[in-house]
């Protein structure tokens, strides 16, 4: 799985879709890398990792710029349903220290 999540931070960075000035609370990147940081749950792991299971599978399909902007944004949206305010504040500041 930890090559899947290479494979998606590399199509993020080299694409042009995503050269756009940083979002507040922006999911470009799979949090459970910082689970311990953030203090998910487990629930919360396992739901971001049926999200990010599902957007890996979207991938297998080959998709055009525009639909992976849009599977990342449904990721994203998905993803940070599962966060409680104070991990969403927590998430913004990992964010913006990368």
């Amino acid at each position: 799985m930890k090559s899947i999540h290479v494979l998606i931070l590399s199509i993020v960075s080299l694409s042009p879709v995503f050269a756009q000035e940083a979002e507040t609370e922006s999911v470009t990147y799979d949090p459970t890398f910082w689970a311990q940081e953030l203090r998910l749950d487990n629930q919360q792991l396992h739901k971001i990792e049926a999200i990010n299971a599902e957007f890996y599978q979207l991938l297998k399909e080959r998709p055009t710029l525009t639909q992976l902007h849009d599977y990342l944004q449904t990721r994203q949206e998905l993803i940070l349903e599962t966060f409680h305010n104070r991990q969403k504040r927590k998430w913004e500041k990992i964010v913006s220290s990368l």
